[in-house]
């Protein structure tokens, strides 16, 4: 585990805020955060990025990159932040939604370009919002969980067969390794006035001739670096972006987030 500074000012929220977040979040999620200790919560609430790295103790078992921290800035900008259609995540990342499955549920494709020598990664995704935590948690915690497609790889064939002018061709389904294990989820759960406890969790099995552990390393790189850009996003461009003329995006509960801002909507901080 290793602990960094986000670059906030301090943190309102008490540990009894934090707890009641964290319960919240741990009433019927479909991919469980770990447990924290009271170093870990102590952490959180001094405004540092809290990284674990959950590694299975079994040959090909899968393997988690988490990262937790409590953010400065609404849950509905943090929301649209991390889950807008028009974001990059992650520079080496590249995604393509494959099919609409409703107003919140999506299949994805996703491309990880990892350094040479290593082979790239690839991915196909059924990313969906939880109604159901949302509901029994009355709305205190929002899930986004994603889990792999198993026939994912032949799927994204026919959406390619399809698409001869889209980003994803023939030629990155056959170079890159198809991932045995892809899932993970977001998390997000108000714990003082504009502040929210934010938890990205991604399990994967990488396959192939990669050590797991240098995989894991990266992405254990990745999760500070995407925390604290969602942070920036929420702040600068959720508010500028998400308007009256965007078409909605889903919260976790399922309902359409208000625009925040717009011409006749003030620009919220």
């Amino acid at each position: 585990m290793v602990l960094l500074l986000l670059p906030t000012v301090a943190l309102a929220a008490t540990p009894a805020q934090l707890d009641a977040a964290l319960l919240a979040c741990a009433l019927q999620p479909v991919h469980a955060l770990p447990a924290l200790s009271v170093d870990r919560k102590r952490s959180l609430l001094a405004g540092e990025v809290v990284r674990i790295l959950q590694r299975s103790k079994e040959d090909g078992a899968p393997s988690a990159a988490v990262g937790i921290a409590v953010l400065k800035a609404s849950r509905d900008a943090l929301w649209i932040a991390a889950q807008d259609p028009h974001i990059v995540v992650d520079d080496s990342l590249t995604e393509q939604r494959v099919e609409n499955l409703g107003p919140d549920r999506n299949i994805w494709y996703g491309y990880y370009d990892l350094p040479r020598p290593f082979r790239d990664r690839q991915w196909v995704v059924d990313s969906r919002n939880n109604h159901t935590l949302a509901q029994v948690s009355e709305g205190a915690c929002w899930e986004h969980p994603w889990s792999l497609v198993p026939d994912g790889l032949s799927r994204m064939r026919r959406w390619v067969s399809e698409h001869p002018d889209g980003s994803i061709t023939d030629a990155h389904l056959d170079h890159a390794l198809f991932a045995p294990v892809a899932h993970g989820s977001w998390f997000m759960a108000p714990v003082a006035p504009g502040e929210v406890l934010v938890a990205y969790q991604a399990w994967s099995v990488v396959g192939g001739s990669v050590p797991d552990w240098v995989v894991l390393q990266i992405a254990m790189s990745r999760v500070e670096k995407l925390l604290v850009s969602v942070q920036t996003r929420a702040q600068e461009w959720s508010p500028a972006h998400y308007t009256t003329a965007h078409a909605p995006v889903h919260g976790g509960d399922g309902a359409p987030i208000a625009p925040l801002s717009g011409p006749e909507l003030p620009t919220q901080p």
